[in-house]
């Protein structure tokens, strides 16, 4: 009994003790994060982030690039130094984002004084890799949720997380979501288009679940979709070829992706094909913001908001090598301006 018990101190220091780490690892200060100088934020500052009309909600999506060496991911501490000084400079009152892992958890937000992050965490010992940050100087945090994919990687990621705001000055309400599709996988090509499409019908559930909660609400779908538009999904009057579609991505011979961004379309808004809206796009790169993404915002309930600027944050200090590969992430911010009518 007495041996026993001396296991069961043991266990319950070394617990609080592995606590105590993880807690104070989050609570870093802001100047710990830091790695460059001013000069590294001059092309930053160069960029126009002005609003066409101020009273715009700004909502943003961005897949940061989980640390995982297999995926590519650099050490996170300069690329969330960097990703905070975006922050910072666009203002977005709503921030979608992807691949959070603990170093972003860690790195990023002691940056960000305004801001706070909502759904933490996907399980007991897993962060939620598709977390979404909100400015709580602007923002009140009215409900969340998260609802995980029941078929699909289970790293995190696979998730749809929620937010309902309210601006402080205004009352004006809105939703945003975030999530992050599994991917085509080619050594088992029917297997993972069934895992997706799945995962769009669970995310469109979840939409009218929002929908019927919250009926005079806009809802906008931020997202790392893993599903590109066709070339010429703009050009609704055109025969689709898919000969001639350069985004027509093929996993031995077969479309890679692509079902779940058309499936998609047939229910909700991309807010980049928007008719008469600004769009924004400076860079020296020759990246256009008509290219063809991964990322997307859509948006439902759209007879309660108007859209009035899409942006690809694709300049210089985004979009900075030679091979128009970035110091931050693998994918390259967008967002949205948006008007809320209720």
């Amino acid at each position: 009994m007495k041996k026993n018990r001396v296991i069961t101190i043991i266990a319950i220091v070394i617990l609080v003790t592995l606590l105590s780490i993880a807690l104070c690892g989050c609570k870093l200060k802001a100047e710990d994060c830091y790695v460059f100088g001013e000069e590294e934020f001059v092309e930053l500052k160069k960029e126009d982030n002005s609003k066409l009309d101020e009273n715009c909600f700004r909502i943003m999506s961005a897949n940061v690039l989980v640390h995982i060496a297999d995926w590519g991911g650099e050490p996170v501490k300069p690329r969330a130094h960097r990703f905070a000084e975006a922050v910072k400079h666009y203002a977005p009152d709503v921030i979608g984002m992807q691949e959070m892992c603990s170093d972003w958890y860690k790195y990023l937000l002691p940056q960000l004084s305004d801001y706070e992050v909502i759904e933490k965490k996907n399980s007991v010992f897993m962060e939620n890799r598709s977390a979404i940050i909100y400015n709580k100087s602007k923002l009140t945090l009215i409900a969340s949720g998260l609802k995980k994919y029941s078929k699909g990687d289970k790293n995190g990621c696979r998730a749809i997380t929620y937010g309902v705001f309210e601006r402080k000055s205004d009352n004006k309400k809105l939703i945003v979501t975030s999530t992050h599709l599994n991917l085509i996988r080619m050594k088992d090509y029917e297997k993972e288009k069934s895992i997706m499409l799945s995962q769009v019908d669970e995310l469109i559930e979840c939409i009218d679940m929002l929908k019927h909660a919250y009926p005079n609400m806009p809802i906008f779908m931020t997202g790392d979709y893993n599903s590109m538009e066709h070339e010429n999904s703009r050009f609704t009057e055109d025969i689709y070829s898919q000969e001639n579609d350069l985004t027509y991505f093929k996993c031995y011979g077969k479309p890679c992706g692509s079902f779940a961004y058309e499936k998609l379309r047939t229910k909700f808004i991309d807010c980049k094909f928007v008719d008469n809206i600004q769009k924004l796009c400076d860079n020296t790169r020759g990246y256009l913001y008509e290219d063809p993404t991964w990322d997307h915002i859509f948006m439902s309930n759209n007879h309660l908001a108007e859209v009035l600027t899409f942006r690809v944050l694709s300049s210089d200090y985004f979009h900075n090598n030679a091979d128009r590969t970035s110091r931050i992430s693998d994918h390259l911010p967008i967002c949205v301006d948006v008007l809320v009518k209720n």
